[in-house]
């Protein structure tokens, strides 16, 4: 039996990476092969959030897209897990990050935010405390709401996907 052929690559990989950091002796193990340090680990990657026209994959879920778009406007991971029934998705320096999109199938959640900021939906987002003070940017696919409303309530409505930045 050749062992070589029940290996997958990734365990081939896995097994030279260790040897590299580790150090080795060489076949005749007269000779040392000096370790050079460091570490690997070995990931699977999951759906892409964009398909190639660079529209959001219909494979991808509420909070892998709340993560993308926290991580875009603030340069920081999103604080905590996205909930998918609520539109506030984190707080950061004075701003606070919403994020409407929801599919059709998504249930209650689609019902209560959709995918469009209204005036409807901008009454319902809620302040992350009571003295909230900073402003709001509020990711959609669209908005009905007249630009003068939206600075008069510190609000700045940014298009998804075409103002999601790092795309």
């Amino acid at each position: 039996l050749n062992l070589r052929s029940v290996w997958t690559r990734d365990q081939i990989t896995c097994k030279r990476l260790r040897k590299a950091i580790e150090g080795y002796k060489t076949i005749d193990g007269k000779t040392e092969v000096a370790a050079l340090g460091g570490g690997f680990r070995y990931c699977t990657l999951g759906e892409p959030l964009f398909d190639a026209q660079g529209h959001i994959n219909p494979q991808v879920g509420f909070t892998d897209l709340a993560a993308h778009v926290f991580f875009c406007e603030t340069g920081s991971p999103i604080p905590k897990r996205a909930d998918p029934a609520q539109s506030l998705i984190g707080c950061f320096q004075n701003r606070a990050i919403y994020l409407l999109h929801n599919k059709a199938s998504a249930g209650v959640a689609s019902q209560i935010f959709g995918n469009v900021l209204t005036l409807d939906t901008l009454d319902q987002l809620v302040l992350p405390d009571p003295d909230f003070d900073g402003s709001r940017i509020v990711y959609a696919e669209g908005c009905t709401v007249p630009d003068d409303r939206l600075a008069r309530m510190g609000v700045t409505f940014k298009h998804i996907p075409y103002q999601i930045e790092g795309i």
